[in-house]
Formats: C-alpha cells, sequence, structure tokens
C-alpha cells in the first residue's frame, strides 16, 4: 500500500468556507471539498498548502496552524491517505480556476467550480470530510479551533 501525504485549507471569508467542486468524469459523481491535494517530492506541507490553494483557486495564502487531520485507507487505489488541514492567516487574490485549465492535469478533469458556503448552505451537499457539516466544526470555527482534532480513520472500499 502507498502513503500519501496530502494537505487540505481551510480559507474562510465572511463566515463562509471555501470548497472546491469535484465532478468525477467518468461516473458523475460530484463532491465538495477544502482546496488541497498531495505533498510533492521534498515540497513542506506548507508550501504544499500554498501551492495548493493557488493552483486550484487562484488565491495565495499565508498557512496558519494545522487543526484537522483525517486518514483515509483507499484500498481501490492502494494507499493510505493522512491529511491534515490547515487555518489560513491571510488570504489575497480573485478565486479563479483559470491556473488549472489548459495543463491537462487531473485537477482540470475534476474540479468545476469553487464557491463560499454558509453553515446552513454546506447542509445541502456532499463534502469531505463530513465533519465540515456538523455544528461541533462551525462551533470550532467560532471558538478559533481551540484543540486539533484527529477526525479518525475512513476505509474506503472503492
Amino acid at each position: 500500500m502507498k502513503h500519501k501525504i496530502s494537505i487540505g485549507v481551510l480559507v474562510f471569508k465572511d463566515n463562509k468556507l471555501l470548497l472546491v467542486k469535484h465532478v468525477h468524469p467518468e461516473t458523475g459523481f460530484t463532491w465538495w471539498v477544502p482546496p488541497g491535494g498531495g505533498v510533492k517530492g521534498s515540497e513542506s506541507i506548507t508550501d504544499a498548502a500554498k501551492r495548493e490553494v493557488f493552483e486550484e483557486c487562484g488565491l495565495k495564502v499565508e498557512v496558519g496552524r494545522p487543526v484537522l487531520m483525517r486518514q483515509l485507507i483507499y484500498r481501490a487505489q492502494d494507499q493510505n491517505v493522512l491529511t491534515i488541514y490547515f487555518l489560513t492567516n491571510e488570504v489575497s487574490g480573485e478565486i479563479t480556476t483559470k491556473n488549472i485549465q489548459g495543463l491537462g492535469s487531473v485537477d482540470e478533469q475534476y474540479i468545476k467550480e469553487i464557491r463560499l458556503f454558509s453553515k446552513d448552505e454546506i447542509k445541502d451537499i456532499k463534502v469531505f470530510p463530513e465533519y465540515l457539516q456538523e455544528d461541533a466544526f462551525w462551533d470550532d470555527v467560532e471558538n478559533n479551533f481551540p484543540r486539533f482534532r484527529f477526525l479518525g480513520t475512513v476505509f474506503d472500499e472503492g
């Protein structure tokens, strides 16, 4: 099984969370996630966070502290993925998908939209991790994430 370190970045504006819409090109399955992805080569996790947000959303961020972590055992792809979610301290730029267009990358095939969601709006979509829909997450947001949370291990049979 391959091990992968992944990051997710929690970007907030006006009490709304920025999420990226993914659509599987073959099945049409649709889900939303915070911007993020895998750490490449010798890249630091914070550099990966900055790169992923810029590539997927066109935003420049100052990466803050880690606040969430989740493990995914993805048997269909023979991967064990550890995702660490970071807050952002500063955000600049305009939200856009133009940085992934024309590259022929996997992101270009899957990413279809970027949008800010309120606590109420996020409850009506398929989002990963699901914790982002829970009142406990929004309580953490309101209280500036008083503690680091491990969201557990998810086993995906594929």
